[in-house]
């Protein structure tokens, strides 16, 4: 059993301040999707009964293709943020930790990758 009072054991640990980065971070990609999925949604809804054919005039303007892509990078990046948190918070074993946040940074990458290229198929003719 130790003396020590609880500051006493927190000191030495190092700064408390690496996750401000992260909290940053994940609030700013929550903030950039506002205006994001608002422009999103309105553009799904305008193009309600639309056929093929006007969509990918309508993703061909480099201005949606921008943005589309915009929405499914913040989406995937702020989705791999919260999932981190959530591994890091409720993971306890520390392999299964490392194994499953790896896991999900690819997974997301990947899923960008693949999404982003089909904006560039569909919205180039492809």
């Amino acid at each position: 059993m130790t003396m020590r009072t609880p500051l006493g054991r927190v000191r030495g640990l190092g700064s408390a301040r690496s996750g401000t980065h992260h909290w940053y971070v994940e609030r700013l990609t929550a903030l950039a999707m506002v205006p994001l999925y608002i422009w999103f949604v309105a553009s799904i809804v305008g193009g309600v009964g639309a056929d093929y054919a006007t969509m990918q005039a309508w993703l061909a303007t480099p201005g949606h293709m921008l943005l589309l892509m915009l929405v499914i990078i913040t989406s995937f990046w702020h989705a791999a943020l919260a999932l981190g948190v959530v591994i890091e918070d409720y993971v306890h074993h520390k392999a299964k930790e490392v194994a499953s946040l790896i896991a999900v940074k690819f997974i997301c990458f990947f899923l960008t990758v693949f999404s982003v290229l089909a904006v560039f198929k569909i919205g180039l003719g492809g």
